[in-house]
């Protein structure tokens, strides 16, 4: 198979990084500093990540991570009631042996008691047993989850190392994805941070394109690109690397303040005395879990054995010549959705659904098996359009309900909630403005209310199109 090579786009990826870089040190030349005050964290979450699986955790000091008062082992039928109340138990088993030892106790001491008197000291005093005693927790192994990571990270870390060389910044930031993903492009947390980097949709839109349409935050390439434009920014303003990734979980906003209350920029005096409202567990204990993230995955087989790995993959990168109906594309290209899907996580759900065409411009991956010319040929049949679907807007009113929105309107009540980035169908109120999918919306709704807008959508630009085409080779 011949392949047609361009270098404009990767032009342009360069001239774009190079926008944002500021100054860095040498790659080679960056070291990511190992505080003595920060060694008992690192090698905690060296044992979280490489030894205790999800199915483990440790009951454990908050602040003095050298403290382990025991290893907790569910059985994977364990339900989560199960496993919270044992959490409990053990929790409460070791606050009542550091009382007890606060209080003076040293003989006939049980078990518990005897384990904890050993970890502080027999010369721990009254104030600082009582202090452990509010400050024990459970930490969730991560073993299992590390070693999936490392077996999906095949596919993009060589990549995403080689963008962040390209960008002036230490190639060593892509284990960053390991802590905040496993390396899964497809999570989402609890708070709605999403993909390899955990973008909030917040702080997504500031560095991504993120919509109804296309969402970066999946793309493990784009998504890359977003983050080194943000690390770059955060080390531009606090010029420490150690600073620069605990902002990247606790804000720059945050770092800035603690730097400016420590009077100092030295990451170990920042954990251990800096007491900000927002600076809780996580945040103290990110650097640390980076630094032993990449202990871990440097020495994958010494913990995990010998992993396959995924492998990268190749494709062609095809920027759409105008609004393109995803169904017309699967169609001419003869080639599975699913194939076309995996290889374009961005695109949401509404361009599966063909409630929304493939935007204009959007950078489509094709499968590198496909020949050229017939990628070419297929580009020339698809009828394009000069818009994208408009959509249809809806002003709630007293009274209403999404489930009774959805039916009148030809929409699920997902659909409605996805699309106004809805986290709960109880949570409308009048004079709210909805958007809705005009693609669903009854024909003779449209025709009363959307004239202009349709006719717009209607309009179709003559079948001769241009694109350009390049291969992304696997990288070696």
């Amino acid at each position: 198979m011949r392949y047609i090579h361009t270098s404009t786009l990767n032009a342009r990826l360069a001239a774009l990084m190079l926008l944002f870089a500021v100054p860095l040190e040498r790659v080679e030349g960056v070291t990511f500093e190992r505080p003595d005050s920060l060694q008992p964290a690192i090698g905690f979450w060296t044992r979280v990540y490489g030894e205790v699986d999800s199915l483990s955790g440790f009951i454990h000091d908050s602040d003095d991570l050298s403290v382990v008062y025991g290893t907790l082992r569910f059985n994977w039928y364990d339900s989560a009631q199960v496993q919270e109340r044992r959490v409990e138990e053990a929790v409460a088993c070791y606050q009542r042996a550091l009382d007890a030892l606060a209080d003076g106790k040293r003989k006939n001491l049980t078990a518990c008691e005897q384990k904890v008197l050993t970890l502080w000291g027999g010369k721990a005093s009254a104030e600082t047993l009582t202090a452990a005693a509010g400050r024990i927790r459970f930490q969730r192994g991560q073993a299992d989850r590390m070693r999936e990571g490392i077996v999906r990270a095949g596919a993009w870390e060589k990549r995403i190392r080689k963008r962040l060389r390209d960008a002036g910044l230490p190639e060593a930031l892509a284990v960053l994805p390991y802590v905040e993903s496993s390396y899964n492009p497809q999570v989402e947390s609890h708070l709605g941070a999403v993909g390899l980097w955990q973008f909030t949709r917040f702080t997504g839109r500031h560095y991504l394109r993120v919509d109804e349409v296309v969402d970066e935050r999946y793309d493990p390439v784009k998504s890359t690109d977003g983050a080194i434009r943000l690390l770059a920014n955060y080390y531009s303003k606090l010029h420490s690397w150690p600073l620069t990734i605990t902002a990247y979980n606790h804000g720059l906003s945050g770092m800035r303040q603690a730097v400016q209350e420590t009077g100092g920029t030295d990451i170990g005096e920042i954990v251990r005395t800096y007491t900000g409202p927002r600076f809780g567990f996580a945040s103290r204990n990110f650097y640390a879990a980076f630094l032993a993230a990449g202990d871990v995955t440097r020495n994958a087989e010494k913990y995990f054995g010998k992993l396959h790995r995924k492998q990268a993959e190749n494709y062609w990168i095809v920027k759409v010549p105008s609004y393109l109906p995803l169904d017309g594309l699967v169609r001419e290209l003869v080639v599975d959705q699913d194939v076309i899907k995996a290889l374009n996580p961005a695109l949401r759900p509404a361009v599966w659904s063909n409630k929304k065409y493939v935007p204009k411009g959007f950078q489509l991956r094709l499968p590198a098996a496909t020949e050229s010319a017939t990628i070419t040929a297929m580009l020339a049949r698809v009828q394009g359009h000069a818009q994208q679907i408009p959509d249809f807007f809806y002003r709630v009113k007293a009274g209403d309900t999404l489930s009774g929105i959805a039916l009148r309107y030809n929409h699920s009540v997902s659909d409605l909630m996805i699309l106004n980035n809805l986290h709960s169908e109880n949570r409308i109120r009048a004079g709210q403005s909805l958007r809705l999918y005009s693609a669903l919306v009854p024909e003779t709704i449209l025709t009363a209310s959307m004239d202009s807008a349709r006719d717009d959508r209607e309009r179709v630009l003559p079948p001769a199109q241009e694109a350009s085409l390049e291969t992304v080779a696997a990288v070696p």
